[in-house]
C-alpha cells in the first residue's frame, strides 16, 4: 500500500555531518504530564482492546431499519462548518462507481444491504439522513464491501446514530471501503474496524468520511477477541471532530480522534481533526498507535485545538497488551514496546482556544512517543498560544526515535529514560515565523529564520511539504517549504 522509510545506523553526528544515510532508531489515559497509563475505568476497552457495547462476536442477528427525512438533516449537532480544504495531495472525489452497484436510501434497510452485499458490491447512499439510531449492529463481514455516497458529498449523506447505538459501522472483513459520508453520535464509536473471527482485516479504506462527535474515539482500530489484526488500511481526507455539542456526551473523557491497538502498516494522511478535550480529564490523541503498532505513517494531518496531537504508545506497558513480530523489529531492545517503526511527518498541530487552556488538562502535547523504537520524527510543526506540557516529547527507557526539522514554539522534551537522535529542530520558537498563528495559517513568513535552516534529509524521508510541494536542497524547518 504504501512504502515505509526507515533511518538506520548513523546516529546525531551522522545527521549533523549531512545525513547521507539513515538515521538510528531503534497513556495511557492520563499518562501526560507525568501520570501512570491506568486507562479508563468505564467504557474504555476491554483486555483485547476492544469497546465495550460493540458487536458480539457473532455479529447482528437483526439489522434493524434506517429511517429519516431524506430532506433534513436531523443530527445537526452545531459542528463548526466545513473544513478547510485539505492539502492538494491525493484527495479528489472518487469516480463514479462501476460494476455490481446498488442505491438505497433512507427509507431502506442499511444494515441488511450491507449484510447481503456479495465481494465486489459497491452500495450508493443517496442524499438524506439516516436515522439509524434504533438499528442493530451494521457490520461488514463480508471482503470486498464499498459504501459511499451517490452525490460524492460527504455532507449530504448523514448516518446519524443519535446517541442510541453504539457503532455506526463497524468493520470487520478485508478490503471495505467507506467514502464520502458522514458519521455521526455513537455512544461509542462511528467506524470501528476490527480482525475477523478467523483471519486478519486487512485493506480498509476510510476515504472523505467526516466522524463528527463520537461517544468515545471517532475510529476505533483493534484486534478482534480471537486475537486477529488490523493491517494495512488507511484514513485519508476525512474530517474528524468533537464539538462543543458533542463533548457532554463523553464519559470520564474516553475520547480522541483515531485510536489503534496492535495494527501494523496503517497510513493516516490529509485528515483535519479538531476539537478532541474535555472539561476535566484528559482525553487521548488526535491520532493515536499503540500496543505493538507498528509501521504507522502520519503525515499531511491538520490538528486544532486537541489536548493530544500524535502519539505512539502509550505509559511504560500500555494497557497490558502488545504484539509480537517474528522478524523483530527492533533488535537488542528487550522488554515492552508500544510502537515499532514508522513516520510522523508533515503535520500541523495547533493550539489555540481559550477553552481548551482552561479546562483541567490544557493542551498536553503535540507529539508524544512512549516506547516507541525506531520511529521518525521530521518536519512537523506545533504551534501553542499558551505554554503547554510539551510540543513534542519522547519518554522510557526502550524510546529510540529520530527527531529533525521541526519547528516548535515550547520545548522538545526527554523524559523517563527516552533516547533521540536531535537534528534540524527549532523549539522554543515565537509566532513571528508564521503567517498568521493566530488564526491557524502556519505557513512560513516571509523573513522567517526557519527557512532554510533544516538539516537534508535521506531521500524518502520527507521529499515533500504538507501541501505536496517538493522541499529543495536546503529545507525550511517545519512542515511547510516556501
Amino acid at each position: 500500500m504504501h512504502e515505509v522509510t526507515r533511518w538506520q545506523g548513523l546516529g546525531l553526528a551522522g545527521v549533523l555531518a549531512g545525513l547521507s544515510g539513515a538515521i538510528a532508531g531503534c497513556s495511557d489515559d492520563g499518562a501526560g504530564q507525568g501520570g501512570d497509563a491506568s486507562g479508563p475505568t468505564s467504557g474504555g476497552p476491554t483486555s483485547d482492546g476492544s469497546a465495550s457495547g460493540g458487536p458480539a462476536s457473532d455479529g447482528p442477528s437483526d439489522g434493524g431499519t434506517a429511517t429519516g427525512d431524506p430532506g433534513a438533516d436531523s443530527g445537526d449537532t452545531g459542528d463548526t462548518g466545513e473544513p478547510p480544504p485539505p492539502p492538494a495531495t491525493g484527495c479528489a472525489p472518487l469516480p463514479p462507481a462501476e460494476g455490481d452497484v446498488v442505491e438505497i436510501g433512507p427509507e431502506d434497510d442499511l444494515a441488511a444491504a450491507i449484510a447481503s452485499a456479495p465481494t465486489g458490491r459497491t452500495i450508493l447512499l443517496r442524499d438524506g439522513t439516516y436515522d439509524v439510531s434504533g438499528a442493530g449492529y451494521i457490520v461488514f463481514r463480508t471482503p470486498g464491501v464499498t459504501l459511499r455516497s451517490q452525490s460524492g458529498d460527504p455532507t449530504a449523506v448523514v448516518l446519524d446514530g443519535g446517541y442510541g447505538i453504539g457503532e455506526v459501522l463497524s468493520v470487520a472483513a478485508s478490503d471495505v471501503t467507506i467514502a464520502e459520508l458522514t458519521v455521526q453520535r455513537p455512544l461509542y464509536h462511528p467506524i470501528h474496524v476490527t480482525g475477523a473471527s478467523d483471519a486478519n482485516t486487512t485493506g480498509t479504506r476510510i476515504y472523505r468520511v467526516r466522524a463528527i462527535d463520537p461517544g468515545q474515539q471517532a475510529i476505533k482500530i483493534n484486534a478482534s477477541a480471537e486475537g486477529f489484526y488490523t493491517d494495512d488500511g488507511s484514513v485519508a481526507c476525512s474530517y474528524l471532530e468533537l464539538t462543543d455539542a458533542g463533548r457532554p456526551m463523553v464519559s470520564d473523557c474516553y475520547t480522541g480522534g483515531i485510536d489503534a491497538h496492535l495494527a501494523w502498516g496503517w497510513e493516516i494522511r490529509d485528515n483535519h481533526i479538531e476539537g478532541f478535550w474535555c472539561d476535566a480529564g484528559l482525553s487521548e490523541h488526535a491520532v493515536h498507535f499503540w500496543n505493538g503498532g507498528r509501521d504507522t505513517v502520519v503525515e499531511r494531518n491538520t490538528i486544532v485545538d486537541c489536548a493530544r496531537g500524535v502519539g505512539f504508545g502509550l505509559g511504560d506497558m500500555g494497557n497490558g497488551t502488545t504484539r509480537e513480530y517474528d522478524d523483530d523489529p527492533c533488535p537488542g531492545v528487550d522488554g515492552y514496546v508500544g510502537h515499532f517503526g514508522g513516520t510522523i511527518r508533515n503535520n500541523t498541530v495547533w493550539a489555540a482556544r481559550p477553552e481548551l487552556f482552561g479546562s483541567q488538562s490544557g493542551f498536553d502535547s503535540g507529539i508524544a512517543l512512549e516506547q516507541a523504537c525506531g520511529t521518525s520524527v521530521v518536519h512537523n510543526t506545533i504551534v501553542s498560544l499558551e505554554p503547554p506540557f510539551t510540543t513534542i516529547e519522547y519518554r522510557w527507557p526502550n524510546t529510540s526515535v529520530d527527531i529533525a526539522n521541526n519547528l516548535t514554539t515550547h520545548g522538545i522534551v526527554a523524559r523517563d529514560g527516552g533516547q533521540a537522535a536531535l537534528a534540524g529542530n527549532l523549539s522554543d520558537q515565537g509566532t513571528e515565523h508564521f503567517v498568521d498563528a493566530a488564526g491557524g495559517d502556519l505557513h512560513l513568513a516571509d523573513g522567517s529564520s526557519a527557512i532554510d535552516a533544516g538539516v537534508v534529509l535521506p531521500a524518502g524521508a520527507a521529499d515533500e511539504d504538507i501541501d505536496g510541494d517538493a522541499r529543495d536542497g536546503s529545507p525550511d524547518v517545519g512542515a511547510d517549504e516556501r
